[in-house]
């Protein structure tokens, strides 16, 4: 207690020296702050039986700005925005649209029709024989074929004959070489759309793909062609074709 008044009379006898002779002299409102403040805080801490002391007053500066935050914290602290979802035009993504056209498949060559192909020619015609005709005249099956008295063929175990059956017709008023053999020719015989099957090349004089001999003016010959197939395939035709291959070129033949 004797600390505190000796410290009290001093800081008021600091005061009286200041003043002078000449009076108090005039102080701001903000000096006099400042001297209220280090007083009170002085006496307050000199004061044991205030154990709280005195809260010191303190005037904020004039104009007192935030100081600014890390750039970084702040970045880590800002929430993030949800991203808004991207609309996508209907049909430009995921599964086509029931409206929209696949582009087709090429499609591809024309099967043959039964009997009388699609584009098929004539047999002369496919040949590149002129002043002949050469008409079809049926089919049959054997698996025995015999030309006369001496010469015969028979077809293998399991396998017979198809034997087509044609005309050979000189349409001019002069005898004419029939000349097939120079030609060689390849025939194919198909079997109700089925597999094909070539032609027999035999000594026979009327074989047509080894056909060469003279038609008199007019006159009218006979000439086969002969298919070696399975028993199977021959049991029931109904409807068979005949393509001719000759230099590279394929070609159906009419069959009327």
């Amino acid at each position: 207690m004797k600390k505190f008044i000796k410290t009290g009379t001093a800081l008021m006898a600091a005061s009286l020296l200041l003043s002078g002779c000449g009076g108090m002299p005039e102080l701001t409102e903000s000096q006099e702050a400042m001297i209220v403040s280090y007083s009170a805080g002085i006496l307050a801490k000199r004061n044991r039986f205030q154990p709280e002391g005195l809260t010191a007053v303190f005037f904020p500066e004039e104009d007192e700005t935030e100081e600014p935050k890390d750039p970084e914290e702040a970045d880590t602290k800002a929430p993030e925005e949800p991203e808004e979802p991207v609309q996508q035009d209907e049909g430009a993504a995921g599964e086509p649209e029931e409206d929209v056209q696949q582009a087709e498949e090429p499609e591809g060559p024309a099967e043959p029709e039964d009997g009388a192909q699609a584009g098929a020619v004539s047999m002369e015609e496919a040949l590149g024989i002129s002043g002949m005709g050469i008409s079809y005249n049926g089919f049959s099956v054997n698996s025995h074929y015999q030309e006369g008295d001496y010469f015969s063929l028979d077809a293998s175990a399991g396998n017979t004959y198809v034997i087509l059956n044609f005309n050979i017709t000189n349409q001019t008023a002069e005898p004419a070489l029939c000349d097939i053999l120079s030609k060689q020719p390849i025939f194919t015989l198909g079997i109700e759309d089925g597999q094909g099957f070539g032609n027999e090349v035999t000594v026979l004089g009327n074989d047509l793909s080894t056909y060469s001999a003279e038609v008199g003016p007019g006159g009218t010959e006979t000439a086969i062609l002969l298919f070696e197939v399975p028993e199977e395939a021959a049991q029931s035709i109904s409807s068979i074709s005949l393509r001719v291959d000759v230099d590279g070129n394929g070609n159906y033949i009419a069959l009327e």
